[in-house]
């Protein structure tokens, strides 16, 4: 049984930084991240012409979510949508994420991935975390090296929804220490 997920969390290392629920109102700024070409390629849901009002409806349905498929907003402390990180499978529990461009290079992530790791073994029960990250996308790859992560091994799969083919993704896993 899944407990309430403690948010908002804040990082130790990264002042103001913090993991909370998506808001509705962060649907436009959500949209905008993941239908753009640099960052909706490396993901596996969002094409080009994903409208506005399908992300609001996702949103909804994320919003109220303890277990997995959830997201959560990665948020500087002053409400301005940064990013977002979350579960996008439960068996096996596998993680995503992804930042604004104007974010990025900044540790960001690193701190956010450290508080979702910590966040999801305490509180919901699952032996390990699993991330798949496209071959063309290093920086996640090292920031997920960085969290403890190992890379387990590449397939050719599942293609984004802004990719013309099936394409090599590389496996990651960090297991409950």
């Amino acid at each position: 049984m899944a407990l309430p997920l403690p948010l908002p969390l804040d990082h130790p290392t990264l002042p103001g930084l913090h993991l909370r629920r998506l808001r509705p109102s962060d649907a436009a700024a959500f949209h905008a991240a993941v239908t753009t070409y640099e960052i909706g390629r490396m993901l596996f849901m969002f094409p080009t012409d994903w409208p506005l009002s399908a992300a609001e409806a996702y949103l909804r349905d994320l919003i109220p979510r303890a277990t997995a498929p959830f997201r959560l907003a990665i948020d500087a402390g002053d409400g301005v949508f940064l990013g977002s990180i979350g579960l996008v499978s439960q068996n096996p529990a596998e993680l995503a994420f992804f930042l604004v461009p104007e974010a990025q290079r900044q540790g960001v992530m690193r701190a956010a991935l450290d508080g979702l790791v910590d966040m999801v073994f305490a509180h919901l029960d699952t032996p390990a975390l699993q991330a798949r990250v496209y071959h063309d996308n290093p920086t996640s790859m090292a920031v997920l090296r960085r969290a403890g992560f190992v890379e387990t091994g590449t397939t050719i799969g599942t293609c984004s929804a802004q990719r013309a083919g099936a394409e090599r993704l590389h496996s990651f896993v960090l297991t409950r220490a």
